[in-house]
């Protein structure tokens, strides 16, 4: 039977659901009705052919989201409310009723599982249905496989000892147990930064210093001019699995590595490419980084007090389906309740983000010699990956992390003429 803590989530949830809904709705009905309209901004670099394109696999890439939406919203109605979690947590208390970790441990597994089991088809259908149909993916079954087994053993050597870590400090260190489990938690989050590119990212992608020539003197010399210290360029095989192309920062202190999708090589040339790197060492040296960890930090330390304050409510559990209080069914109440809220905070971190996107622009347009390739950038990615140029305005201010590609073109524009 429902109580205020039950109803309280399912209008949550619901309301969620609907304004996700409503948002992806209206995101496509946009993209229909510009799907002959090309940016002018665009027109240099982009033909109607291409842009076309581009709306037919986002049109597809909607829908598909769309679905994964309902199906998500039915799976936690069945687990909250027709007694899915109740009858895993009976399956983990029957191993040792009387135990702690043996059930806790065997509730998670069991969950994760079958998270996993219903994520497969969807993860099956984007990469060789939608991703296949429009020339991206590069994946082979057998490559899908091992990445598969790959995640769970990882999953399980990382997470399983995390996850009974969280355990033990809610049973054992007091009231105050929300304080050291930040900390813990904080201090995994440090150690993942360091071991992340050194022993994790290696086990799915291979990694070459990049070879001496013209590439790595004009970025040697442009990390020299923006003060940029790290250990070395890498190129990555990203190609094995999609023609996606990307470029990113890894690790942290001395050990920071950049790394370079082999994609994004083939597609751009060298000022293209030093223009990707300003852009990233921007973030490095307005500490967009070190701002976003100190936020995500102090949410996890607001999530934990909060959670401190309610786990000894038994009307908590019943309001998630569960019979019996757990410390364990407390962390995946928790998990509920924030996605239940990610409506109140997705657009709060989306802004944040596409501030710093900007800014991380502006730093990138002072540091290279021509602001001309930056632009290109924007239009060689678009091109490449089939980004929507000019989504709906109330879909990328919920959603955009970045700027959209017109938008972002005309800042720079703005910058430039400053």
């Amino acid at each position: 039977m429902l109580n205020a803590v039950g109803i309280t989530f399912l209008v949550l949830i619901l309301l969620n659901f609907f304004l996700e809904a409503f948002l992806t709705l209206l995101n496509l009905r946009h993209l229909k009705q510009t799907a002959h309209s090309l940016p002018a901004v665009f027109q240099e670099w982009i033909n109607s052919e291409t842009h076309e394109k581009t709306i037919r696999y986002n049109l597809d890439s909607g829908k598909f989201s769309f679905l994964e939406m309902v199906v998500s919203l039915l799976v936690i109605i069945y687990f909250v409310y027709w007694g899915g979690f109740d009858r895993i947590d009976q399956i983990a208390r029957s191993s040792n009723p009387n135990g702690y970790y043996l059930p806790a441990l065997i509730f998670g597994v069991v969950f994760f599982l079958i998270k996993t089991v219903i994520d497969l088809p969807f993860d099956l259908f984007g990469t060789f249905v939608i991703e296949e149909r429009y020339g991206f993916n590069k994946m082979t079954p057998r490559l899908f496989v091992s990445d598969l087994i790959k995640s769970l053993i990882v999953n399980a050597v990382i997470g399983i000892p995390i996850y009974l870590g969280i355990l033990w400090f809610m049973a054992k260190a007091g009231i105050f147990w929300w304080v050291w489990c930040w900390g813990f938690l904080v201090a995994i989050q440090i150690l993942m930064m360091i071991i992340y590119p050194i022993w994790i990212a290696p086990i799915f992608n291979k990694f070459t210093p990049l070879e001496d020539g013209e590439l790595k003197d004009a970025i040697l010399s442009l990390t020299k001019k923006a003060g940029f210290p790290f250990h070395g360029v890498f190129t990555m095989d990203g190609s094995k699995r999609s023609k996606h192309s990307n470029a990113f920062f890894t690790g942290i202190g001395n050990k920071k590595r950049i790394v370079l999708f082999d994609t994004l090589i083939a597609q751009m040339k060298i000022p293209q490419i030093l223009s990707v790197l300003a852009h990233e060492i921007g973030h490095y040296r307005l500490r967009h980084v070190k701002k976003l960890f100190v936020v995500s930090s102090l949410g996890f330390l607001l999530s934990l007090y909060l959670l401190s304050r309610l786990f000894n409510l038994e009307i908590f559990y019943h309001g998630f389906g569960f019979s019996h209080p757990s410390t364990y069914a407390a962390l995946v109440i928790l998990s509920l309740s924030l996605s239940s809220l990610s409506f109140l905070f997705t657009p709060l971190f989306s802004a944040l983000s596409r501030r710093f996107e900007y800014k991380a622009d502006e730093f990138a347009l002072k540091n290279i010699d021509d602001p001309r390739p930056m632009a290109e950038v924007i239009a060689v990615l678009a091109k490449e990956n089939l980004s929507t140029l000019n989504p709906h305005p109330w879909y990328s201010f919920f959603h955009y992390s970045h700027l959209s590609p017109v938008e972002r073109v005309r800042a720079m524009e703005r910058i430039i003429a400053s």
